[in-house]
């Protein structure tokens, strides 16, 4: 493609130089190295053609992308506006990339939320931990629905639990729980010794077994 040209124009006008330096006698050696320093402080990606900065700035890793964007505006306009760096980079985290989002900004923020997070899981700091005080033995049995928690223990006991608050809504003296699941009205407990029970919570009252369909 064009990219590979452009490349291999920089590959000759290296060897050129190369050539050029070895030819040169001590006038031209002198004039360079008074010009050298100007020469160095050239900005490649403000020179360079745009596809053939995205074609080098795939060599590098992300973190030195992140640093490259705090040179100039310009550096940070290309290296974010380039969708294949970001998406390596996120692909290489795990990620499963859509190729229809071309977005590339997009993707430089899926994957700093990405590292982020990472980063939460290995400093513990990814979740928010509270204890609920309840139970006075162990607990066998959780279920989780809509921000209510269900907990079955051998205490004979099954709670409901406002996970936002930490209260307890409920609390009916049962069996020992191996599993519970409920809704807002019913609550369905199934014990070791293998009775499956059904609670009422506003009465906390066992009701007579019967085929029961959850509220979605």
């Amino acid at each position: 493609g064009p990219w590979k040209d452009k490349v291999a124009v920089l590959v000759l006008h290296e060897s050129m130089l190369n050539i050029g330096l070895i030819l040169s006698g001590a006038v031209q050696l002198r004039h360079l190295a008074n010009n050298l320093e100007t020469l160095l402080k050239w900005d490649l990606l403000k020179l360079l053609p745009l596809e053939l900065s995205f074609y080098l700035l795939q060599w590098l890793d992300p973190q030195t992308l992140l640093t490259g964007c705090l040179i100039s505006k310009q550096w940070n306009k290309v290296i974010s506006a380039c969708t294949e760096v970001w998406q390596t980079a996120c692909k290489n985290l795990g990620w499963q990339i859509d190729d229809s989002v071309q977005d590339a900004l997009h993707w430089r923020k899926v994957y700093l939320k990405a590292i982020l997070r990472m980063k939460q899981l290995e400093d513990h700091e990814a979740f928010e931990t509270s204890s609920l005080i309840g139970h006075s033995a162990r607990v066998y049995a959780l279920y989780y629905k809509d921000g209510l928690l269900c907990t079955g223990s051998d205490d004979l006991s099954a709670k409901l639990w406002d996970v936002s608050t930490g209260q307890c809504v409920y609390s009916i003296q049962t069996h020992t729980c191996a599993a519970v699941k409920f809704d807002k009205q019913k609550l369905v407990t199934g014990s070791f010794d293998n009775p499956v029970a059904y609670w009422e919570w506003s009465s906390g009252a066992r009701k007579r077994p019967c085929l029961y369909i959850f509220d979605p």
